[in-house]
């Protein structure tokens, strides 16, 4: 005998998300393509939380952001290494990866990480502006903030959306 199934309400796909979920691959993948921008995340000597806006790189299969010593975020990542990361793609999907920040000193890592970021940059620029935007970045007090990251949670709006019109809610 077939088994009775109950239509679902129809709040059920605004609260269980799990269904619209992205594999790790599409998750890198959207962390991969360009812009590369994403939310950095971190908390205050009292747990508040701040975030900003962030460009990043891709070195060594790594999400790297960049800043200088003197910036709130180094200050609250030596206290406490926790972050948070929140990467976005067309079509409504979002990842938001949780993890440590590992703070890096190195001129060689920083001058390919200042190097990696500006290939990026989507705009033309002669020799002379690469040159000194590049110069711009090389402050001496210039760090790399390497991510590693522990875990990734996603969503994917637009399957959401399309699973409610199908009427698979």
């Amino acid at each position: 005998m077939a088994e009775d199934k109950q239509p679902k309400p129809v709040w059920w796909t605004r609260q269980f998300l799990e269904p619209y979920s992205l594999s790790e691959e599409e998750c890198w993948e959207i962390i991969r393509t360009p812009p590369l921008y994403c939310v950095i995340a971190w908390v205050t000597q009292k747990c508040e939380p701040v975030a900003c806006a962030a460009a990043y790189a891709i070195l060594d299969g790594k999400v790297m952001l960049s800043s200088t010593t003197n910036r709130d975020k180094v200050k609250a990542f030596r206290r406490n290494p926790a972050v948070s990361l929140c990467f976005e793609a067309k079509g409504m999907k979002q990842v938001t990866a949780r993890g440590t920040i590992e703070i890096q000193s190195d001129p060689e890592l920083v001058r390919r990480w200042v190097l990696e970021h500006m290939a990026s940059f989507d705009r033309p620029m002669t020799d002379e502006e690469r040159g000194l935007a590049i110069e711009r970045y090389m402050s001496p007090d210039r760090i790399v903030l390497i991510a590693h990251i522990d875990r990734m949670r996603s969503f994917d709006g637009g399957k959401m959306f399309r699973a409610e019109k199908d009427g698979q809610a």
